[in-house]
């Protein structure tokens, strides 16, 4: 099983399979519960004789992130309990916990435990007086999580073709919500095109999370379409796949995370042209880098106009963060209106931490002590949060990442993968900005932006 889903000549076959299991979604949940748990069972044998025989980590990695990436589809077809709500963060602490028990972890990176250390006035701390237990939990598992991966899995060294099949993993699971959206999505006649993001185009779950995924299957199948690499088993299918990722996307008139994908593609592209071996991995792969890019950026902003066309302007309308109110004259538009709200959480979360500069109004409490008619509002802006609940040590974290980034330059000047790990930490980024941790991006990617990635024939042992 785990061998197969490994192996890039069963690309078409796997693709056919998700796309088959997001149909069959629509019609029950348990399609997708019994896959996850039969995917277990039938690798588990392979994932524990590779940790404990060989000493490789290489296959529970994967399976890892294979598995938490279901986190959306799950919560849009309504598994839990039988699949957690959080499913990324409790499969983290899991996976991890599991690894540093059994001392499979070659090396720790200290700078995961340091994280974690950071982490641990804010449990102490609650100068609001009315943090509960859930409110601790929601707010701390994320960043606690982040921790533990960069403990365990920080700086993993993995070769070129593995990196990608953990890449293609998570395509495959966003073309779950890809195919399940495009088939309960209404007929475009019966859709009532608004200024606001719209549940009928996203299986009438939350568009910011469902956008988020479509944005990186977006982004996913451009890599794929650029380096040639098939993920669905044919390149001309990786092309479509931009086309249909891209006009999904926009369909949810959801903004966020089709703005972390599109500009992620232009963003791996200049970064993957001025790369040192850009030349000679040209030559190798016999790519076309401009023909592809081209054609990429036609199909997506076909994608858009023909959206713009059947909202008769309100998706432009929609991007420039106009409302009914601000085309009215009742509203002024401004950057707060543009960003639906966050832009004000974020100013409030920044006075928080003017106020509470050392330690931060502890984990869980910032909602609690907002005004200006912001309380109970919940950070969306991960970086804002840490600030504002976490205070100095918060910023000790932001530190801690940022250095991540620089590594990445640094260590890989003359590495053609430096292009996909700076566009890995853009996404957890990016997306920590409009969704926080609410899902399993920020910190998988971010971790995923940490490896060592060498040449297959240099570390020959996929």
């Amino acid at each position: 099983m785990l061998s197969t889903l490994l192996n890039p000549n069963y690309n078409l076959k796997w693709m056919i399979f998700h796309s088959s299991l997001g149909l069959l979604c629509t019609y029950s949940k348990w399609f997708l519960i019994i896959w996850f748990y039969l995917f277990i069972l039938l690798s588990i044998n392979e994932i524990i004789s590779d940790l404990y025989f060989y000493g490789r980590l290489d296959k529970l990695i994967f399976s890892f992130i294979y598995l938490v990436s279901f986190e959306v589809m799950g919560r849009m077809v309504g598994t839990y309990p039988y699949l957690p709500w959080e499913l990324s963060k409790y499969l983290t602490l899991f996976v991890t916990l599991f690894l540093l028990l059994s001392a499979k972890v070659q090396k720790m990176n200290l700078s995961g435990f340091i994280i974690l250390l950071l982490l641990i006035p804010s449990v102490l701390i609650d100068n609001s007086g009315l943090v509960e237990l859930p409110d601790l939990i929601n707010n701390l598992l994320g960043p606690i999580c982040l921790g533990l991966l960069i403990l365990v899995i920080g700086y993993h060294k993995i070769n070129d073709i593995q990196f990608e099949m953990i890449i293609k993993s998570i395509w495959n699971t966003s073309i779950l919500i890809l195919v399940y959206t495009i088939i309960l999505t209404p007929d475009y006649s019966e859709i009532s095109f608004s200024l606001s993001a719209l549940s009928e185009t996203t299986g009438q779950f939350g568009s910011n999370q469902v956008a988020t995924i479509l944005g990186i299957g977006l982004f996913f199948s451009f890599y794929a379409w650029m380096n040639k690499l098939r993920f669905s088993g044919n390149h001309t299918l990786d092309g479509l796949f931009i086309a249909l990722f891209a006009f999904q996307g926009f369909l949810s008139f959801s903004r966020g995370g089709m703005f972390i994908g599109v500009v992620s593609i232009f963003l791996y592209y200049l970064l993957f042209r001025s790369s040192k071996v850009f030349e000679s991995v040209t030559q190798i792969r016999k790519l076309r880098p401009l023909l592809f890019f081209g054609l990429a950026i036609f199909f997506i902003f076909t994608s858009y106009f023909i959206i713009q066309n059947l909202s008769s302007g309100n998706l432009t309308q929609r991007y420039l963060g106009q409302t009914a109110g601000t085309l009215s004259g009742d509203k002024q538009r401004t950057f707060d209106t543009i960003t639906t709200g966050r832009y004000s959480i974020l100013k409030s979360d920044i006075n928080l931490w003017n106020e509470y500069f050392i330690f931060g109004t502890g984990a869980g409490a910032s909602k609690f002590m907002r005004s200006d008619g912001l309380y109970g509002k919940s950070p969306h802006t991960e970086f804002s949060r840490l600030l504002a609940e976490h205070g100095l040590f918060g910023l000790f974290i932001i530190l801690i990442l940022l250095y991540y980034l620089f590594n990445i330059f640094y260590f890989n000047k003359s590495n053609i993968s430096r292009a996909i790990l700076i566009v890995l930490f853009f996404i957890a980024l990016g997306t920590s900005m409009h969704s926080s941790m609410r899902t399993f991006v920020t910190p998988i990617f971010l971790v995923l932006s940490t490896f060592n990635i060498f040449n297959y024939d240099q570390t020959n042992n996929y």
